[in-house]
């Protein structure tokens, strides 16, 4: 199937690729699209007040690890699941992105408090925290946007 979402993988992609840490995928239009849909819902559903700062904070973290997910996808890739993979394809997409490193730094802090939270930490998630989160993927869904215009059609 000929695609227009497919990407090239560039060198740092196949690095990561020959070492082991990211695996080759068989592309599918669909999957990129659903990986997308996912990204959309999970930041706009952050936004809903009836769920907890807590809820909305792991809503807004889990649209941009999808983001990130189809980031990687575009190029014909996913991670192989060892230990950081989460943090890794966090870091790649926002690369890939081209997001500052200020708003990078941002993002992989909100990961890793939300993995402190997830393995049983008391650490509390305020109403700041998930604005600027989402805030954050909003930014994100942007900025893939104009990487990958034809990803939005």
């Amino acid at each position: 199937m000929t695609t227009t979402l497919l990407r090239a993988r560039p060198a740092e992609l196949e690095v990561l690729l020959w070492s082991g840490q990211l695996r080759k995928i068989r592309f599918n239009e669909y999957s990129a699209l659903k990986l997308l849909s996912n990204a959309v819902c999970c930041v706009r559903n952050a936004k809903t007040p009836a769920f907890t700062a807590v809820n909305r904070f792991f809503m807004a973290n889990e649209g941009i690890h999808s983001l990130s997910l189809g980031v990687l996808y575009l190029h014909g890739l996913l991670p192989t699941g060892l230990v950081g993979h989460r943090a890794m394809v966090m870091q790649l997409a926002c690369e890939r992105l081209y997001l500052p490193t200020n708003l990078t730094d941002q993002i992989m802090h909100a990961n890793t408090h939300r993995e402190l939270i997830s393995y049983g930490s008391t650490e509390p998630v305020e109403d700041a925290q998930v604005a600027e989160l989402i805030t954050l993927g909003d930014l994100l869904v942007h900025q893939a946007h104009g990487v990958y215009p034809d990803w939005f059609l």
